[in-house]
């Protein structure tokens, strides 16, 4: 197993930042309140959310619709991987299956 840090989610950004709209913050909201400080890059397109962070070993990319009912779950295994992966949602060509989140 690998682990991710903090600048390849940077890294990440710089590769795509100038092409797409992608906003770099450094936390984001989970379910019931709770939120997560690290570096999470966002990005919006054909009615879709993408967001990537680290969760502590491994690159996470959650894509959800707007509404935040439906999402999938990926784990990009590098860099590359994830530039790739964004560079598909953002031009529309995802093969991304959106499927209900589990009520907890």
């Amino acid at each position: 197993m690998f682990e991710t840090t903090d600048k390849e989610i940077l890294a990440v950004y710089e590769q795509l930042k100038d092409k797409y709209d992608l906003l770099l913050t450094t936390s984001f909201a989970l379910d019931e309140g709770f939120t997560v400080d690290c570096p999470v890059l966002v990005g919006k397109a054909h009615g879709q959310i993408m967001e990537l962070y680290n969760d502590g070993c491994l690159f996470v990319l959650d894509i959800m619709d707007e509404a935040q009912t439906k999402g999938t779950h990926r784990h990009p295994n590098d860099v590359q991987a994830a530039v790739a992966y964004i560079e598909e949602f953002m031009n529309g060509k995802s093969d991304y299956e959106l499927y209900p989140f589990k009520q907890i």
